[in-house]
């Protein structure tokens, strides 16, 4: 009977070891496979195969994307420039602008001026022109109408000119 129960307990120690799993740190004693082992190594290759080529896809497209964030860096620095230069220039044209309208300004102020002083003298050759008609013609009325007549017509060209401006 001890050698019934001995061999009992040693086929049931066999049978523990002997394992359903083709895992060698699961199984028993008695479990290695060498098929299931090339199995499980050619399955971890592939795995590796394709996280490798993940990886490189990834460095791919960082790569890809590096080269994107530099060309826009310098895209955005070329437009900075531009912008940079353009409100320069306006802030040029603004100035010139002001000065401009500073002369204008001037000059119908001038204008205005000579326009005033030309109906003046309109209004003095015509009341010169009255007292002569009233009074005989002498040399000296002649010449201040003549003096005045000649006035006007400089400040009419004077006028023309400003207007022209």
């Amino acid at each position: 009977m001890k050698k019934a129960l001995f061999g009992l307990f040693v086929l049931s120690l066999l049978a523990g070891c002997a394992g359903t799993t083709t895992d060698p740190s699961q199984g028993g004693l008695f479990s290695y496979n060498p098929g299931a082992y090339e199995q499980r190594k050619a399955e971890r290759e592939g795995r590796l195969q394709e996280l490798q080529q993940e990886q490189r896809e990834e460095e791919q497209r960082q790569t890809a994307l590096t080269q994107t964030v530099a060309g826009k860096k310098k895209e955005l620095t070329t437009m900075q420039q531009k912008l940079k230069a353009v409100n320069a220039e306006s802030a040029k044209l603004g100035k010139k602008l002001k000065s401009f309208n500073a002369k204008n300004d001037a000059q119908k102020a001038a204008l205005a001026d000579l326009k005033a002083r030309q109906a003046s003298l309109q209004t003095e050759i015509k009341a010169s022109q009255a007292a002569q008609a009233g009074q005989g013609d002498s040399a000296a009325q002649r010449a201040e109408a003549e003096r005045l007549r000649h006035e006007v017509e400089r400040l009419a060209k004077d006028a023309e000119a400003l207007s022209a401006l």
